[in-house]
């Protein structure tokens, strides 16, 4: 049976992660610096828990042996929790050591949180103008906060590591976009009004994500075989707003190129990559939620 590395297993996607794989047929190794609750503590055929702190290198290092593959979500998840600095330190020492220790032990699969903030996004001052559209992963970053340079480092520490040991590992640097349960997804179908054209939402291009479904791309990202490293946006593919993509696009970026329709509420990020190498096919919505 293989076993799964997962960090950061008792948070709010890592808890999916845990429970897809397992009914998958995996067996997990989670670890998190906070014990498992509720129905996580409920687990227990193929599933052991571990409290470690991911910035000691040593402690990731004994906890990983004996693992097949790595997920890696433990992380500080935005620059709002604590100082930016603690952030980039958290959150680059964690990617650096699940990298290393996966090195050292001869894990040849891993799986990294990454983010839609890694080309910059949500916690950027500012609207900032995007060359074209739909984004793809050939976009190019313009972060600036603590945890979306984090991002971009990780996906940076990702090349790095293959060019360590070319031919022999496989990492997926999956971008997250605003992960939604079931219940969230009802209350945004429900309210009065959605984010439209500008503030926050515009900011991240008006994307969102199923959990359960983020959850199952990583567990195909596993499965996978493609070789070196590779990005893939992982998001629904219609947009968090009532108005047409097109229409937000021309409004907020009248300077980007539409390089391809994205009619009605078509999402504005492409998730082709990620359909096309991990087999992965988002069908959620929450306009049935």
């Amino acid at each position: 049976m293989t076993t799964v590395f997962v960090t950061g297993a008792t948070g709010r996607a890592g808890e999916y992660i845990v429970k897809d794989l397992l009914e998958n047929g995996y067996a997990v190794v989670g670890v998190d610096q906070n014990a498992p609750v509720g129905t996580n503590a409920q687990w227990t055929q193929g599933y052991t828990f571990k409290t470690i702190d991911v910035t000691d290198f040593g402690q990731v290092l004994s906890a990983m042996k004996n693992c097949d593959a790595v997920i890696h979500m433990a992380a500080i998840p935005n620059p709002i929790m604590a100082p930016e600095h603690e952030v980039f330190r958290v959150n680059t020492t964690s990617n650096w050591n699940v990298l290393e220790a996966a090195e050292v032990l001869g894990i040849e699969k891993i799986v990294l949180a990454s983010s839609v903030n890694a080309v910059g996004a949500f916690f950027s001052k500012g609207i900032t103008p995007r060359p074209y559209f739909p984004i793809d992963e050939e976009h190019p970053t313009f972060c600036e906060d603590a945890y979306s340079v984090g991002k971009w480092i990780s996906e940076e520490l990702a090349d790095a590591f293959v060019r360590r040991r070319p031919g022999k590992v496989q990492i997926a640097s999956m971008r997250f976009h605003g992960l939604m349960d079931r219940e969230h997804q009802t209350a945004l179908n429900a309210a009065d009004e959605r984010g439209g054209v500008y503030g926050g939402n515009a900011k991240h291009f008006w994307g969102w994500s199923d959990i359960a479904e983020s959850a199952r791309a990583c567990t195909l990202a596993i499965e996978a075989n493609f070789g070196g490293h590779e990005a893939f946006f992982i998001n629904s593919e219609d947009t968090s707003a009532d108005e047409p993509t097109e229409e937000l696009i021309k409004k907020v970026y009248p300077e980007a190129d539409i390089r391809s329709p994205m009619p009605g509420n078509t999402s504005a990020i492409s998730v082709e990559k990620a359909k096309r190498v991990l087999s992965w096919e988002p069908k959620v919505t929450w306009r049935d939620a």
